[in-house]
């Protein structure tokens, strides 16, 4: 069904046209038959020749204007999976759905739990489990923009399929429930209390009693299309979530390789690091990346993806603890 409340312009002043190119090209697998598809999306998966039983499972969303091929080039996960055996799955949305290809975060049908294209990224990610053996502990979810504000869904009604999540210049989970929300939300209008945000995602997953997934922010300081006022409220929903004060991180640091980037860590009642947030200054509306053959280089430049000496996907990978930093 088409959601006409969708097909305005997503980025309407901000981002350019692009001509999606096809998965196949890159040598990705097409998946289907993987549910009846609510929210009527494309999959496709990428298998390294290393993979082994058990293996982690890695789910990254495009961001508008993008195909699982695009974001596949610029963010190198495949490169990633190659180095250390785990497998990487590519919703991808379509047009019908979004004239701008972009996931719908701002639609209540399809960020509820049990549900449109929440729901059919859930049902890829059992397909794959079921077909290729994977480790069902060990469930990961990233993506950038639109497909950063759809992880943050993802991580928010399925708690208990994912570990660990890793949102890049993206949305916290149930800030816009319309089209003129979610401007408001990108322009960094919205803004609730810890309690207010925690309960839109409790109420998603009423007697679940089980640890929410842990969550890495990655958000540009000069984001002209999701403002930074964003980040700020995605740590007071996961903080919540995890019952700790998100206005006192246990550390925060200047990486010493890159002084354009601020990390800061919070750690749970344990001492266990459950929420990192990284500031990136001179990014803008894109992914960091760091072109190179170095050990924590990688990443192409393009439409939505910078150079900023910064892998972003490597550290989400340590993040997920899929690669040793």
């Amino acid at each position: 069904m088409i959601k006409t409340n969708a097909l305005i312009l997503f980025f309407a002043t901000i981002l350019l046209q692009f001509c999606p190119s096809s998965p196949e090209s890159k040598g990705f697998e097409e998946i289907s038959n993987f549910g009846n598809n609510p929210g009527g999306l494309k999959g496709f998966l990428y298998t390294p020749e290393n993979a082994t039983a058990n293996a982690p499972l890695v789910v990254v969303l495009h961001g508008c204007l993008q195909d699982a091929t695009e974001i596949a080039r610029l963010s190198d996960w495949n490169e990633l999976a190659e180095e250390h055996g785990f497998l990487v799955l590519y919703p991808q949305q379509k047009s019908l759905n979004n004239f701008n290809n972009c996931f719908n975060w701002f639609v209540p049908e399809d960020i509820h739990k049990g549900s449109g294209e929440a729901l059919s990224i859930r049902q890829m990610v059992a397909y794959v489990a079921a077909n290729n053996k994977i480790d069902e502990n060990r469930i990961y979810v990233t993506g950038i923009s639109a497909g950063g504000a759809m992880a943050a869904v993802m991580l928010a009604t399925y708690p208990e399929v994912f570990r660990a999540g890793a949102v890049m210049a993206g949305i916290p989970y149930a800030a816009a429930l319309d089209m003129p929300t979610g401007f408001k939300a990108m322009r960094g209008e919205v803004v609730q209390s810890s309690e207010e945000w925690e309960a839109k995602v409790r109420e998603q997953n009423q007697g679940f009693t089980g640890a929410y997934p842990t969550l890495a922010i990655f958000q540009g300081t000069d984001d002209p299309a999701v403002n930074f006022i964003n980040a700020d409220e995605l740590v007071k929903q996961w903080a919540a979530l995890f019952d700790i004060n998100p206005n006192e991180p246990a550390e925060v640091k200047i990486l010493e390789t890159n002084a354009k980037v601020k990390r800061s860590t919070f750690k749970d009642s344990s001492g266990a690091p459950v929420l990192l947030r990284y500031d990136l200054d001179s990014l803008g509306h894109a992914i960091a990346v760091d072109p190179g053959d170095g050990p924590q280089q990688g990443g192409e430049e393009g439409q939505f993806a910078k150079d900023v000496d910064f892998f972003s996907s490597y550290w989400a990978a340590v993040f997920f603890g899929l690669v040793e930093e």
